[in-house]
């Protein structure tokens, strides 16, 4: 789910990822969808569909299981874990699930998973499965060592833009040796409230944050200067890489001047309480990686 909200680039949403808030549980993680547009998007990016000739797109055994009257529950079948998505009335939903009909699937050329096959897998997802998830594949085992990195993240996606001055992010799986590596890239508002430091900082406090420890940072440690900036953050068993790249944001030419206010809006004015200092990250400038 993390993945597929990071991997639609360069898409303009008032709120980073296009996620208002986030509802954490133990089998139950609830996220609020700031429009229709972008509930399509996710839909899209989620909802398992197999093209005549190629791969199977999206998540396969994901369905639709409950629809609420604000929300809809999607969940992996034979699986606990559930998603639901939620902040628009039921119609909008049905909406959301058309325009990404409309938009980016021809119905005649393509087998709609989660709608021939309601209660079942379809062979073409076991396919997929098996080939892709298989148990005792070297890589399939070192993604599933470090899936709880994707997993802490999407629990705690709203800190991109409760700490921090972010305007726009997004993604994706990186390449790496022996671990998973996520690539996280957000842009920032310049002189509009708390930069990078603190979604650092909050990702590595003991209480609230990861299991993760700060080894390289690049970038200028004064953050008025409004430079460019780069974190990684592991953790002492080496399962996971987060790289957190960020960049000085200037309204686009291509965002309307309606939503650029209503990003300005939502920024907060505090940060993160306990902020990495200048000292920390000037200590590691031009550190290696551990």
């Amino acid at each position: 789910m993390f993945l597929g909200l990071l991997e639609n680039r360069n898409v303009c949403t008032r709120f980073p990822l296009g996620v208002v808030s986030v509802q954490p549980a133990s089998n139950l993680i609830t996220l609020q969808v700031e429009s229709v547009d972008r509930a399509a998007e996710i839909l899209f990016g989620l909802l398992p569909t197999l093209p005549s000739e190629g791969d199977l797109h999206g998540v396969p055994g994901l369905r639709i299981v409950r629809r609420f009257r604000t929300a809809l529950e999607l969940r992996v079948l034979d699986q606990p874990t559930r998603l639901r998505l939620s902040g628009l009335p039921h119609s909008l939903w049905r909406e959301a699930e058309q325009t990404m009909l409309n938009k980016w699937i021809d119905p005649d050329a393509m087998q709609l998973c989660w709608r021939t096959s309601r209660s079942t897998w379809t062979a073409g997802e076991r396919e997929h499965f098996s080939q892709w998830e298989n148990n005792n594949d070297p890589f399939v085992q070192v993604q599933h060592r470090g899936a709880w990195l994707g997993s802490g993240l999407l629990r705690r996606t709203a800190l991109l833009h409760t700490v921090a001055n972010t305007y726009l992010a997004d993604g994706y799986r990186g390449t790496a040796f022996g671990h998973t590596r996520l690539v996280v890239r957000s842009s920032h508002v310049h002189d509009q409230g708390p930069g990078p430091h603190h979604i650092a900082a909050a990702l590595l406090d003991p209480v609230f944050g990861l299991p993760l420890r700060l080894t390289r940072f690049r970038g200028d440690t004064d953050q008025k200067y409004g430079s460019d900036q780069h974190f990684i953050l592991t953790d002492p068993a080496k399962t996971a890489l987060l790289d957190l790249r960020a960049s000085v944001e200037r309204p686009p030419s291509r965002l309307s001047p309606e939503l650029w206010q209503s990003i300005l809006r939502r920024l907060p004015r505090e940060g993160f309480p306990n902020n990495l200092s200048p000292a920390i990250l000037a200590g590691l400038c031009g550190a290696n990686a551990s």
